[in-house]
């Protein structure tokens, strides 16, 4: 197989591409090639991938360019991987939303739909190459919004795109947690799930045969049952904690849950529960002050940069390679991550995941072109959906306006149409078309300006 990482020196790379290797028939013969902006830091990724025991044991090519044109002749797949916006007009956009009564993300709100007009200009650009270069490749994407990007390029390009997210590796922490009050991963649940992403419905599901939510239920009704402690990730421990209790509170009241703890896709739900307590944790941050931000986040990164580099002058033994990924999360192997699965699938080894894709017939009662992300097996033959997806009824209303607003924001972007735009913004569900959300969409365009394409400043003609 023939895979191009675009993105390339990434920190995700080196965890995906040893877990990737690990199974020797993937690369064997084949190519791996790096593309970044920045061509240090993709040879950096090259060089170790190559210090790596699964490296000694393939046969495969690695290769590093910042030439685009020039990796993707060949590709079987090219997976992206790259931030969008920076860092101050991020933190300025989320300050806007929090301002406004709105949660700020770079997935599923509405400065993730801006943020989305910026990153999508890049992918579609990518997708366009593909056409010419490597038509067959797969393209998968991890950069956020992943929906809104696979919606953009299935239904306005020729390539086929997946938008993988990690919470597909996110919900098999928290189904141990809420199953065994366990804070670990494990990888022996298959669950069926359609929805958003960040967003979708759990419909059903096992664990070693027995059915999920029976466990569940004799789980969270016990007398006195609180969410579990979260030793590993002790800096995120109340927020996922709040959300295991809010997943528990869904299946109470309406028997069915989320399918991870992603904040911006729970909030939907829990609305104005998580806007209060959004708000008494709320503090604008001056600019002066996210200016200091940005500048001791990109030093923070400049300074692992170097360390992550060092390795390569150092003899790393089979015990650092051995470490997990809590130990040694810049080199560990990935197994747990989505784009894994999907190369092994595509090189053809069928995979169950959950993944952005539009709907096109997998899950009753949707337009064949709205993006949403539902449950599938994947294999070199492409997309086999779950059979018999639903989304509940009283969810329905819900999911079909997240969908909706994703898919015309991928429509827009193809189209650089700001009226399409406007739509989009529309369609998002939340204090929809008020005077708040017009206000909000007005703060937005000024702090994305010199980052989006100009032709959507012409929105506010519509709002």
């Amino acid at each position: 197989m023939n895979v191009v990482f675009v993105g390339g020196g990434s920190f995700r790379t080196l965890p995906i591409v040893r877990a990737a290797m690990s199974d020797r028939k993937l690369f064997h013969r084949g190519r791996i090639t790096l593309v970044d902006f920045n061509l240090d830091r993709a040879e950096t990724v090259g060089r170790l991938i190559m210090k790596t025991p699964e490296y000694a044991k393939s046969a495969c090519e690695i290769l590093w360019t910042d030439k685009l044109d020039k990796a993707l002749p060949g590709a079987d797949v090219v997976s992206v991987s790259f931030p969008v916006g920076s860092l101050k007009t991020c933190a300025l956009s989320d300050i806007a939303c929090a301002k406004h009564g709105f949660f700020g993300s770079d997935q599923l709100s509405l400065s993730g739909a801006f943020r989305s007009v910026t990153g999508g200009k890049i992918l579609l650009d990518i997708a366009r190459h593909m056409e010419k270069h490597c038509p067959k490749a797969w393209l998968v994407d991890f950069a956020n919004p992943v929906a809104v990007y696979s919606g953009m390029v299935n239904n306005n390009t020729k390539i086929k795109a997946l938008g993988v997210c990690g919470g597909f590796t996110n919900h098999r922490w928290d189904l141990t947690r809420l199953l065994f009050d366990k804070d670990e991963y494990c990888d022996e649940f298959k669950v069926s799930s359609a929805g958003v992403n960040h967003c979708a419905i759990l419909l059903r599901g096992t664990y070693r045969g027995k059915d999920i939510y029976k466990l569940l239920d004799k789980s969270i009704n016990r007398k006195g049952w609180k969410a579990c402690r979260i030793p590993k990730f002790p800096k995120s421990e109340r927020h996922i904690r709040y959300g295991l209790e809010r997943l528990a509170e869904m299946r109470r009241r309406f028997g069915t849950i989320i399918f991870s703890t992603e904040g911006d896709g729970m909030q939907h739900v829990f609305f104005e529960e998580m806007q209060k307590n959004m708000m008494k944790n709320f503090k604008a941050r001056s600019l002066p002050q996210i200016e200091k931000s940005a500048r001791e986040q990109a030093e923070a990164r400049k300074k692992i940069d170097i360390e992550f580099k060092a390795h390569l002058d150092m003899s790393l033994d089979a015990a650092f390679w051995a470490r997990g990924p809590l130990e040694n999360p810049l080199f560990a192997i990935g197994f747990g991550d989505a784009t894994v699965l999907v190369l092994k699938a595509l090189a053809g080894s069928k995979q169950w995941i959950a993944a952005s894709y539009p709907n096109r017939g997998a899950v009753k009662g949707f337009k064949d072109r709205t993006v949403l992300e539902y449950s599938m097996y994947l294999d070199k033959d492409g997309v086999h959906p779950e059979p018999d997806l639903e989304v509940p009824d009283c969810f329905h209303g819900l999911i079909s306006s997240l969908a909706t607003h994703q898919t015309l924001l991928g429509d827009a972007i193809a189209a650089s149409d700001p009226k399409i735009f406007a739509d989009a913004l529309f369609s998002y569900p939340i204090y929809q078309n008020s005077k708040a959300a017009k206000t909000l969409w007005k703060d937005l365009l000024k702090i994305h300006a010199k980052e989006m394409p100009a032709e959507f400043q012409k929105a506010k003609d519509y709002f």
